[in-house]
């Protein structure tokens, strides 16, 4: 049993070429989006603990002056 190679044309590898250009000028742009609104959203998520953490602090110096 011999192997059949079977040679496909250039226009068709020209095309391949250019479908996947088109795919990844495509994706370049929406990944890069997508990591912006992931750093956006991680500094969105420090400044909410931060303020909780002051917030909790305040809460707690004036039960502690409270108590005195």
């Amino acid at each position: 049993m011999g192997v059949v190679t079977v040679r496909k044309s250039v226009e068709e590898d020209i095309v391949a070429w250019i479908a996947c250009c088109v795919l990844i000028a495509l994706l370049l742009p929406l990944m890069g989006f997508l990591y912006l609104d992931i750093l956006e959203t991680k500094n969105e998520a420090k400044a909410q603990v931060e303020k909780v953490e002051k917030m909790r602090q305040k809460i707690e110096q004036k039960e502690r002056e409270k108590d005195k």
